[in-house]
């Protein structure tokens, strides 16, 4: 009799214990799935401000784009800025363009610079390099594959800068929007970032007609709900 108390009392304890380790693996399951939803759910977005340069805001619209920055700085976590240098041998060659080299014409408008977090130069359209887009889709991919490839180039200083600053999200307005503008936008959409375009923070020196082609354009390429306006953007972010 006293023994079969015994037995009852240890399967009974056994059963207790798991039960409480079956409630813990449960309850850690469920603690991780939601820190995962939550990660998931978060957003760290930049806005990034394409060649508001002194010789690119030579019209009412492009000029008008930068007071638009200023006062929509404070939604995003930084403002970051590009700035353009002719010293792709095509913009003479091809297009007979010798404008912005050095100098004044090339400084970033003063009333843009106080908001400004990091500045990044190019020479080209596009601040991130076609044949460099391998290294934020390969990093990428390698946190989700043991058995990725391991060695890549080098990436340019924009990517980098997004990487190790964990940006997830960016937000791409200036000038022109045909140009440079839309050459980012597409440039951050391939290498895997969430990209929007901010349609009234953009702006064509060749004209509306040019920035309304290009609006167009953007939102075949990267999709309709990612080209949005300044007032749409908290609501997307949040």
């Amino acid at each position: 009799m006293l023994e079969n108390r015994i037995n009852r009392r240890t399967v009974l304890h056994g059963a207790i214990t798991l039960t409480g380790t079956l409630a813990a693996v449960q309850l850690g399951s469920a603690k991780k799935a939601q820190a995962q939803s939550t990660s998931l759910s978060q957003r760290k977005g930049i806005l990034l401000a394409v060649d508001l340069q002194n010789s690119f805001l030579i019209t009412p619209e492009c000029e008008a784009v930068v007071p638009k920055v200023v006062d929509n700085a404070s939604k995003f976590y930084q403002v970051w800025a590009t700035r353009f240098f002719n010293r792709n041998p095509n913009f003479s060659r091809q297009l007979n363009w010798n404008e912005m080299v050095s100098g004044q014409e090339t400084e970033l408008s003063k009333t843009l610079i106080p908001v400004v977090s990091k500045t990044f130069d190019k020479p080209s359209y596009s601040p991130i390099s076609p044949t460099l887009l391998q290294v934020n889709i390969i990093s990428r991919f390698l946190s989700f594959h043991a058995h990725a490839p391991t060695s890549f180039v080098m990436s340019p200083a924009l990517l980098q800068a997004l990487q190790n600053n964990a940006i997830t999200t960016v937000a791409v307005c200036g000038v022109d929007t045909d140009a440079c503008v839309m050459a980012t936008a597409l440039g951050l959409f391939d290498a895997g970032f969430e990209t929007f375009v901010v349609s009234d923070g953009c702006a064509s020196s060749g004209g509306q007609e040019y920035h309304e082609a290009a609006i167009k354009i953007l939102k075949r390429n990267i999709g309709e709900k990612y080209v949005i306006s300044f007032s749409e953007l908290p609501a997307m972010l949040s």
